[in-house]
């Protein structure tokens, strides 16, 4: 994979760097701020912007907007020692990709960077669910959406629309296996248990505004 890092701290870049590189891959662009990261990216185009979250300026999730801009293709993870479930909520709500905590291994890094680029939301299990419970969903019972990634959009359409795993599987071009993770992890994240219960629950609160414009009008 090509990345960019943007971290203020100088050895930590270095470390990363070479870190990367020895596993494969190509670090194309460093930054020490998010303004920087920016530029960076847009002159680059990198597969994955690794992004520390906390700057001496303040925040680096007012930024995420402008990588995904910069570069649509980019996938933007975020890197940070604050785990907190409003931090996580913050990030995916502003278009992350990914949330890895500072102290994770290299190897559980990359593994989230290639869950990233297959288009799952690259977040640890126990770091997602807590930020699922931090939000009081009473008042908007489909908050929960804006944790779907582009595939599981693709993958809750073709549940509405009533199709079988075999089905889903030739829409997305996958296996069945494949095809049957992708529905359990929408499930979860809507936090039913059912198909029935996910088209029960986008009737009830939903409407075709709910949908983005890549599944929402298809036949």
């Amino acid at each position: 994979m090509r990345v960019v890092i943007c971290d203020d701290h100088a050895i930590l870049l270095e470390a990363m760097q070479i870190a990367l590189a020895d596993r494969g891959h190509e670090v194309v662009g460093t930054a020490t701020n998010p303004d920087d990261a920016v530029e960076v990216v847009a002159q680059q185009r990198p597969d994955v912007c690794l992004l520390d979250v906390n700057f001496p300026d303040g925040s680096s999730l007012p930024a995420i907007p402008r990588l995904r801009e910069a570069s649509p293709v980019t996938k933007v993870l975020l890197l940070s020692a604050d785990l907190s479930p409003a931090v996580v909520v913050a990030a995916i709500e502003s278009g992350a990709a990914g949330f890895v905590r500072k102290d994770a291994p290299l190897h559980r890094l990359v593994e989230l960077m290639a869950l990233a680029m297959e288009g799952h939301l690259a977040v640890e299990p126990a770091l997602l669910q807590a930020a699922l419970r931090s939000k009081d969903q009473r008042h908007d019972p489909l908050w929960v959406l804006s944790f779907l990634t582009e595939r599981e959009w693709q993958v809750l359409r073709c549940i509405i629309d009533g199709y079988s795993t075999t089905e889903i599987a030739g829409v997305l071009g996958v296996q069945n296996s494949t095809a049957r993770t992708h529905v359990q992890n929408v499930l979860t994240k809507l936090g039913v248990h059912s198909r029935l219960q996910a088209a029960a629950l986008i009737a009830a609160h939903g409407s075709d505004d709910i949908w983005p414009a890549h599944v929402r009008n298809r036949g």
